[in-house]
């Protein structure tokens, strides 16, 4: 074989690797575009379900509680605003006691 030819072969082999790493890259990335946020919900469902994230919230609604039973009235509607904003998403059942799972709901207006 000649020089040139050798050349060529190496070159063709060469550009044909990187076709398929090429190929290979785009198949992974429509692969996570499908997969990735299905596995993003499920970890924020285990998130949302761990019991020490749940009793973290419930002792900020515990402080907020108090803090809105020593408030006046204007500091009242602030505090009610911010249990609003940040208790939105929070399912009330998963507060044991009954005292914060009422306020929770009066908080709400429901």
């Amino acid at each position: 074989m000649t020089r040139t030819k050798v050349i060529l072969s190496y070159s063709g082999i060469f550009v044909g690797v990187l076709t398929l790493f090429f190929l290979f890259g785009l198949y992974s990335l429509g692969w996570m575009k499908f997969f990735e946020p299905k596995r993003e919900n499920i970890r924020r469902e285990i998130w949302e379900q761990m019991q020490s994230r749940v009793h973290g919230v419930v002792q900020d609604l515990a402080k907020y509680k108090y803090e809105y039973e020593k408030a006046d009235s204007n500091g009242k509607e602030v505090i009610r605003q911010v249990i609003l904003q940040r208790f939105a998403q929070f399912d009330e059942k998963k507060i044991e006691s009954e005292n914060l799972r009422n306020f929770l709901t009066r908080m709400r207006g429901y």
